[in-house]
């Protein structure tokens, strides 16, 4: 344990010497978007999407970390044109409309900062409103206004035999999102991991000390009257489920460390160019992806490497395969507080291990408030889909096609007053053309996912219990999360994780002696 102790205190140092200028106020929201003449209300969903033990979102637990922006997306937010801003209206002339959980929209409240109604100055101007020059160093300060860094350390221990030290790691997060003019608008979201000796994924690796950059979003953003553009690397979610991927399969999963991964790392940006148009019959999205990403999957020799099952490199493919291209298209309308899509799109399998397949999604989605309760509801036909395959008698795996058909339905409760949250769903998927040799796979497979989320002092404090159990290959995953916000810069996180492994024929029974709790400091300015 001495390594962690060395590493924390080294860490402790560094932050504790960033806390000596305190900051009066709080960073700005990385989920913050801008969109001239358009007012974007925060999702209606506030809790977290972790992954679940194949790659898949599962139900949430905590709110999002600080540092988390998975909701930024314009395709997670409910937005309504400012009638204020262009003249035009996307929804019912001169009424905004509702969010889905009951609260009035925030149209005072300006995405980047700047005071609502006031210009914008996006070119670093050098002279103040009164006209009067400034100096350098204003300019400076101005530009670097929007940038938020988090700095994280993180230990985990796996209590149960073999016991061990998992994870040792410190990161650094870059967040900026600035208008860069009265249209043009830069999101960045950037983090470099650092991985000590003794972390899995280093030891893994034969090295001291390991770095890895990772670059979730980095695009422009422009719009035109109603319509939006984005271009450059991308995380678009869909669909509505908190158990499941139903519809949820444009970007890739970080599936690297099984249940363990972290919030902000479980969807990963690729290449990609959106449209979103706010009318009055509804939003309408269209997406084109030039080069597939896939799913990331456990290092060779890491914690979570099951020898043999992820030995198949990842596609290097080419911006000229035209054959690779995806694009889908996505139709939304809002009734009141609740919402219905129906989507559409061709994609490349994001999970390359059977083989690079292309299939097409039909999915329809909604959500539906109810005095206290949003209900949600959502179905996909896949077709096809591959899968590996060993005839009776025979050792080699052969490769067939399914169609598959996939839903959800689950609601959350949430009592009048309290900051408490109830949730529950239930997953099902089947195979329309199963075969009894498809290998790991049966014709039907369910989940069942329920947690319960609360908050205390202040909300200062949030406390979660969330499990997963899983039929027809039994298994039960169990997660205690919490979270304590120290002051508006420091936050600490206690988690803890239990995989309960029943059936030796599911592909997650390698994982059956995971149980680990973690540790984690965060410190943002």
């Amino acid at each position: 344990m001495k390594p962690i102790a060395v590493s924390l205190l080294a860490l402790g140092v560094a932050f504790g010497a960033c806390a000596q200028t305190p900051k009066t106020e709080p960073a700005p929201d990385p989920g913050d978007d801008f969109l001239k003449g358009v007012v974007i209300d925060p999702p209606a969903e506030t809790q977290a999407i972790p992954p679940n033990a194949h790659g898949g979102a599962v139900a949430s637990a905590p709110p999002p970390e600080q540092s988390d922006d998975t909701a930024a997306n314009l395709d997670d937010l409910k937005i309504e044109i400012d009638t204020n801003a262009d003249g035009d209206s996307g929804g019912a002339p001169g009424a905004p409309a509702s969010r889905i959980d009951g609260k009035p929209p925030a149209d005072d409240a300006d995405p980047v900062g700047e005071a609502a109604g006031a210009p914008v100055s996006a070119t670093g101007s050098d002279e103040d409103p009164a006209g009067r020059p400034t100096d350098d160093n204003s300019t400076l300060a101005a530009w670097l206004d929007p940038l938020r860094v988090s700095l994280k350390h993180e230990n985990s221990y796996k209590f149960a035999a073999p016991k061990r030290l998992v994870n040792n790691r410190s990161s650094v997060r870059l967040e900026y999102s600035k208008p860069l003019t009265s249209n043009l608008y830069l999101r960045l979201d950037t983090k470099l991991n650092l991985y000590w000796s003794n972390d899995h994924r280093a030891k893994a690796k034969d090295e001291d000390f390991f770095r890895e950059l990772v670059t979730r979003e980095a695009y422009l953003q422009s719009s035109f009257g109603n319509t939006s553009f984005r271009i450059g690397y991308q995380i678009l979610p869909w669909g509505v489920s908190e158990g499941g991927a139903i519809t949820d399969e444009v970007s890739p999963r970080n599936s690297s460390e099984f249940f363990f991964i972290s919030l902000e790392e479980s969807r990963i940006g690729q290449p990609m160019a959106t449209m979103d148009h706010f009318g009055a019959t509804g939003q309408w999205s269209a997406f084109f992806v030039p080069k597939p990403g896939y799913n990331k999957y456990p290092d060779r020799g890491s914690e979570y490497d099951i020898p043999g099952s992820f030995d198949k490199k990842k596609p290097n493919d080419s911006w000229n395969q035209t054959d690779k291209y995806e694009y889908g298209l996505r139709w939304k309308r809002t009734f009141g507080k609740s919402d219905l899509s129906l989507m559409l799109a061709s994609l490349i399998d994001n999970d390359y291990l059977v083989r690079q397949q292309r299939f097409q999604m039909y999915g329809f989605a909604a959500n539906i408030a109810k005095d206290n309760f949003l209900f949600r509801t959502e179905v996909a036909l896949k077709s096809p889909r591959a899968y590996f395959a060993r005839p009776a008698g025979s050792s080699d795996l052969s490769i067939v096609e399914s169609d598959q058909f996939d839903s959800s339905f689950g609601f959350d409760y949430s009592p009048g007053g309290r900051p408490l949250t109830y949730s529950a769903e239930v997953v099902w998927s089947r195979l329309l053309d199963w075969r009894s040799d498809i290998v790991g796979r049966e014709r039907d497979e369910y989940q069942l996912i329920g947690s319960i989320t609360n908050r205390f002092f202040s909300d200062d404090l949030t406390l979660t219990w969330l499990a997963i159990y899983a039929k027809p290959y039994t298994s039960l995953q169990q997660k205690f999360l919490s979270s304590y916000a120290i002051d508006d810069n420091s936050t600490v996180y206690f988690e803890l994780f239990l995989a309960d492994e029943r059936d030796k024929r599911s592909g997650t029974w390698p994982y059956r002696d995971q149980k680990q709790f973690v540790v984690r400091y965060q410190y943002q300015f």
